[in-house]
């Protein structure tokens, strides 16, 4: 991975409407960050209130999808748990409509595992097991060196929500890993899943034409890569992403390119961008998501207009996106401070929010993306404010 520290930029959210567009400006005359634990002037969060609007962005149609409020009540045959601690953070005080977005939804989630043309191994795959209805398609790849299975809690906790959720693999090794293979492999996927996967029980059930792409660390890397060259996807969900080439003899090629600032200017798409301020911290010797490289550059480098919602998890490490144990891979990346359950519920309650927005189009939902919504969690500390706030100390 390159070293380096990410210069500090400023963030302008303006808004159109309800507030449905984001763009994000550097400064001309930024300087460069200051020590860890230190106050960094890094990104100026400004919501739509009192900011001139934007152009008007039309919203992704709801194409007639039956909502998890038209579900009627499932039993419990195929159901698994969501592995994430109890919350003990009060509710956000913008509630969006009633819901509690970080809590299970209405759907039995059942569980599937096996080959899916185009990918590597095996996929896993989260599915709600109660619904004739079209379900939205949500394709994952998992972070470097990990696999399928990391990923369950928040994955099946999105699924129960009424979403196809697919995690899948692809080629690389150590060593080796060509990016532009997670993309290939999303595109695969959903090709795949259209046409129909033998033997997969929600074939027939996924409404392939509102697909998402979602990753983590470089499989998010990949998922903005997907989103960017393929115009099936409707919208991208990336956690920590990571500009870079992982390998310990890597760095930028053909095959492991840069992505921002030299091809974001292409996003059309919505896109939603999880940080974790705990990435930018040294173990043994190497960060996990180097400030020079990490969700900030995509944000800064997103194109005027673009909609995106930005969140940085406080005290929150790369790989405490991970909720199964992966052994050493995780041990390599800095943790957050425990307990977690703050951030947890942040998490799943903003992934889910930014989904319903911009697949289903629920414009209720718009203030988790830039407003009072996301200010709720900012004001509880879950994600990190850095007009005011100081890093958290790495450990």
């Amino acid at each position: 991975m390159r070293n380096g520290v990410l210069a500090a930029f400023g963030l302008l959210a303006t808004a159109a409407g309800c507030g449905d567009v984001v763009s994000y400006r550097p400064p001309a005359d930024a300087a460069m960050a200051a020590d860890v634990g230190a106050a960094v002037d890094l990104p100026t969060v400004v919501d739509d209130r009192g900011v001139e609007p934007a152009p008007d962005v039309a919203p992704v149609e709801d194409a007639g999808v039956t909502t998890p409020d038209d579900v009627p009540a499932a039993d419990d045959a195929g159901a698994i748990e969501a592995d994430v601690d109890p919350i003990d953070a009060p509710a956000p005080a913008f509630d969006g409509g009633g819901r509690d977005l970080s809590q299970r939804g209405p759907y039995v989630v059942g569980t599937w595992t096996g080959a899916i043309p185009g990918t590597a191994t095996t996929a896993r795959a989260l599915y709600p097991t109660a619904s004739d209805a079209r379900l939205p398609l949500v394709i994952f790849a998992h972070g470097f060196q990990l696999g399928v299975g990391n990923y369950d809690g928040l994955l099946s906790h999105i699924a129960s929500w009424g979403y196809v959720v697919v995690s899948i693999d692809y080629p690389g090794t150590l060593l080796s890993v060509d990016h532009r293979d997670v993309p290939r492999a999303m595109i695969a996927a959903r090709t795949a899943l259209a046409q129909g996967v033998a033997g997969f029980p929600a074939t027939g059930r996924i409404d392939a034409n509102r697909t998402v792409v979602m990753g983590h660390s470089l499989g998010a890397k990949g998922a903005i890569m997907a989103v960017l060259d393929e115009p099936a996807f409707v919208a991208a969900v990336a956690l920590d992403p990571v500009d870079d080439n992982p390998s310990p003899i890597g760095g930028v090629s053909d095959a492991t390119p840069s992505i921002a600032p030299e091809q974001m200017g292409r996003l059309t798409r919505p896109l939603a961008l999880f940080g974790a301020t705990q990435s930018r911290c040294a173990q043994f010797g190497q960060a996990c998501a180097p400030e020079g490289s990490n969700y900030l550059r995509f944000a800064a480098a997103a194109p005027a207009g673009a909609r995106v919602g930005l969140y940085p998890l406080s005290n929150f490490g790369h790989n405490d996106f991970v909720d199964t144990a992966c052994g050493f891979q995780c041990s390599v990346c800095a943790r957050g401070a425990a307990p977690l359950d703050s951030r947890a519920r942040a998490l799943r309650f903003l992934a889910v929010a930014f989904l319903e927005r911009y697949v289903r189009g629920d414009e209720a939902l718009q203030p988790y993306v830039a407003g009072e919504g996301r200010d709720s969690f900012v004001a509880s500390g879950a994600l990190w404010d850095g007009r005011t706030a100081t890093l958290p100390r790495c450990p």
